[in-house]
């Protein structure tokens, strides 16, 4: 695989990422016929960045299209038994789904109404936010801001919330629980209404 544009492999993953049974599913097919991420960029339209976030294991949930996306460029099936973790990766609470995307690349962000979080390099949570609407329109937003590029944001987390009142509540909690530990947000919230 070509891992040589982060000048890294794999297995230079940092160990406290969480396992990643679709990441260690794809980066096992991708060996097994030899394609690098470049080549799955090309197939997908998937950014580099969106495929190394998979492979690495930051992203553990990515969501329903991107996964169908990756195993139809492969020209394979994924596995019931990866289906299934993946499934109870995503659902930590019953009733919401948690999905990872790359905040960099739109068509890994979901279309939903929800909270979210964006997580630097060293995945410390930098950001929490919420959209009553559509999650992909706030991230959009969010990539005309100085602040948002690499090392400072790198991934994001997604919980699909479709109740305004709820998606608020979860939101404060987070900004909350975070407290000074979140670098843009610590006091306050821009408040959307997408």
């Amino acid at each position: 695989m070509d891992f040589t544009e982060n000048n890294q492999s794999p297995d230079a993953a940092d160990t406290a990422n969480e396992h990643s049974a679709f990441g260690d599913w794809l980066r096992a097919e991708m060996d097994k016929q030899g394609l690098s991420i470049a080549g799955l960029v090309d197939r997908t339209g998937i950014t580099y960045t969106g495929i190394w976030n998979i492979v690495k294991g930051n992203t553990v949930s990515p969501r329903k299209e991107t996964r169908e996306k990756l195993a139809a460029a492969l020209n394979e099936l994924i596995p019931p038994a990866i289906e299934a973790e993946i499934a109870n990766q995503a659902t930590p609470l019953p009733g919401f789904e948690w999905v990872d995307f790359t905040p960099t690349d739109l068509e890994t962000v979901p279309q939903a109404s929800g909270v979210y979080v964006f997580y630097d390099i060293t995945d410390r949570p930098v950001y929490v936010g919420k959209s009553s609407k559509n999650v992909r329109t706030r991230v959009k937003d969010h990539q005309t801001r100085f602040w948002f590029k690499a090392p400072l944001v790198v991934r994001g987390s997604f919980l699909a919330v479709p109740d305004p009142d709820l998606c608020l509540k979860f939101e404060t909690i987070l900004i909350k629980f975070l407290g000074k530990h979140a670098l843009l947000n610590s006091k306050g919230v821009v408040r959307d209404e997408s």
